[in-house]
C-alpha cells in the first residue's frame, strides 16, 4: 500500500514539476493587432547612432551588441532551424528564413523551396518559376534572431512555416569572448548580397506572430 502511495505521489510530483516547466516556457501575448500583416513590402531600414550598445553575459562568455540600424521585417516564415551548439547559439538560439513581396504569396510556392542549416538558407525553384536568382535573393533573407527578452524568445520558437511575422529591433554587430578567446558576428546592411556575411542579426525587441505581438 505504502509502495503504491510513494509510486502515486512521485509520479503527481514529475507531473507538476513538467506542467510547471510547460507554463514557464509559454510566452505571454503583450497585445493584440488586428489588422493584417503586410507581406508586399520591403524591409525598413533605418541608420542609428543614438543607442547604446547591449550587453549580453552568460556562462561561457560576455558579448557586447552594437545597433547599426533601426530595422522591421514583415514577412512569410518559409522556414526554421534551431541551434543549441556554438558560441553563437549562446545569443542566439534560432534563425528564420523570411520572404516578401509576390514572394510570400501563396500561389507561388509550388515553385519554390527553402531549407537550412548550419546558419546558412538554400532554395531551389523549378522550370517555370515566374521568380529568378535575382528576385529570390532581394525578397528573402536568412535571419539570426537576438531575442531581446525571455518572452520574445519563447514566442519565436512556436512559430510554424507559412506563419506572416513582423521583427522589430536593430541590426547588430557582435563582439565578445567566449571561453577567453575573442569572437565577433557582423549583420548584413543590404539585402542583395548572397555567400558568407550575407544574413541579417537582427536585436528582436517585438515580436508580431499572426495578430499576437509579443514584447
Amino acid at each position: 500500500m505504502y509502495r503504491k502511495l510513494f509510486s502515486f505521489l512521485t509520479t503527481l510530483g514529475l507531473l507538476l514539476i513538467l506542467c510547471l516547466l510547460v507554463f514557464c516556457s509559454r510566452p505571454q501575448i503583450s497585445g493584440f493587432d488586428s489588422e493584417e500583416i503586410d507581406t508586399s513590402r520591403d524591409p525598413i531600414q533605418r541608420s542609428t547612432t543614438s543607442y547604446d550598445p547591449i550587453v549580453i553575459e552568460t556562462k561561457e562568455g560576455d558579448y557586447t551588441l552594437t545597433p547599426m540600424a533601426e530595422y522591421q521585417l514583415a514577412g512569410k516564415v518559409v522556414s526554421k532551424e534551431t541551434y543549441s551548439y556554438g558560441w553563437e547559439s549562446e545569443i542566439s538560439p534560432l534563425d528564420l528564413a523570411i520572404a516578401w513581396g509576390s514572394l510570400a504569396e501563396p500561389e507561388h510556392e509550388k515553385y519554390i523551396s527553402f531549407s537550412q542549416r548550419n546558419r546558412w538558407y538554400f532554395y531551389e525553384y523549378k522550370p517555370g518559376s515566374p521568380f529568378d536568382h535575382s528576385y529570390i535573393i532581394s525578397h528573402s533573407s536568412n535571419n539570426h534572431i537576438i531575442p531581446a527578452t525571455e518572452n520574445i524568445s519563447h514566442a519565436l520558437r512556436t512559430i510554424r512555416k507559412n506563419d506572416k511575422v513582423v521583427l522589430e529591433g536593430f541590426l547588430v554587430n557582435v563582439k565578445g569572448t567566449y571561453k577567453g578567446g575573442e569572437v565577433y558576428w557582423n549583420t548584413s546592411f543590404t539585402r542583395k548580397d548572397t555567400g558568407n556575411g550575407s544574413c541579417e542579426l537582427i536585436y528582436v525587441t517585438k515580436a508580431r506572430i499572426g495578430s499576437d505581438v509579443y514584447e
